[in-house]
């Protein structure tokens, strides 16, 4: 099986990008490895703090590794954790890659943190990938201004200090998915921010949910590889999970769980190919 970096590399060439799942709970890894195992094609599997507190992501890399096994292109990351110690070992026990995010910390703080973190880890493990972040991404509720949005300056001068592999970029993306207000994504901006990073550099977009399939497409296009899919899972997770505990009568968990399984499964299967496909335009 190819590393990430392969992976990353190939997907950048081709113009095209690789979906990272955050796993909330079994059913949604079930769900993720099912619609890898129909299409072969890869994915990131990953889990912020709180929810490496309630899954653990040691059970999650044990479920990765028999999926690996059976040649599935499935791959771990650590999303949005500023643990170094947590982050050191989930990379020594095997994990892809880790995003380290320093972005409530003060940017030249942030900036000295990221820079030594990067350069012990690699040292020890000079093939993962860490992902950083400067430009907090704000979450639906929050208010959208200029000054959360990440410079293409300040972009090239962290990633060329930090020697970090890919940036999360703040070019009007948002945590969660709004019902009032469709979010615009910076495409210029993104542009000018691709212009100034390295070759070896890769870029990242959070809150990938909610976010149109036509700006999604022109994302990618511009540069992007890595798109978050999370809040998406949630919703159809939650509003069929409601819908069948209603309608199905049984005490059978795993008769209750599998139809909700098999539609989550649809939403993974459709940012598979669309996002790894080059006829998506």
């Amino acid at each position: 099986m190819k590393t990430l970096k392969e992976i990353f590399v190939e997907y950048k060439s081709k113009g095209l990008a690789l979906p990272a799942f955050n796993i909330d709970s079994f059913e949604i890894y079930q769900a993720v490895e099912d619609a890898v195992r129909e299409t072969y094609l890869p994915c990131i599997v990953q889990l912020s703090p709180s929810e490496d507190q309630f899954i653990q992501a040691e059970r999650l890399f044990l479920l990765v590794k028999k999926a690996q096994l059976d040649g599935l292109p499935i791959y771990l990351n650590m999303d949005h954790n500023k643990d170094m110690l947590r982050l050191e070992k989930l990379v020594g026990l095997g994990f892809d890659m880790v995003h380290f995010d320093g972005s409530s910390l003060d940017y030249d703080i942030n900036l000295n943190v990221a820079q030594k973190f990067i350069k012990d880890i690699k040292l020890k493990y000079p093939e993962i990938m860490v992902e950083v972040e400067f430009n907090k991404i704000n979450l639906v509720n929050d208010s959208l201004s200029l000054n959360s949005l990440t410079t293409p300056e300040k972009a090239q001068e962290f990633m060329t200090a930090t020697n970090a592999d890919l940036l999360a970029v703040s070019i009007g993306n948002l945590h969660g998915v709004s019902t009032t207000i469709p979010e615009h994504i910076d495409l210029d901006l993104l542009q000018k921010i691709f212009d100034k990073l390295s070759l070896n550099n890769f870029i990242t977009l959070h809150g990938g949910s909610g976010i149109g399939d036509d700006q999604i497409s022109n994302a990618i296009k511009f540069g992007i590889v890595k798109i978050n899919i999370n809040t998406d899972l949630r919703l159809k997770f939650k509003e069929s999970l409601d819908r069948n505990l209603k309608s199905i009568s049984t005490e059978k968990i795993y008769e209750i769980l599998s139809p909700t399984i098999e539609e989550v499964k649809q939403i993974i299967k459709h940012k598979l190919t669309l996002f790894s496909s080059s006829n998506y335009v």
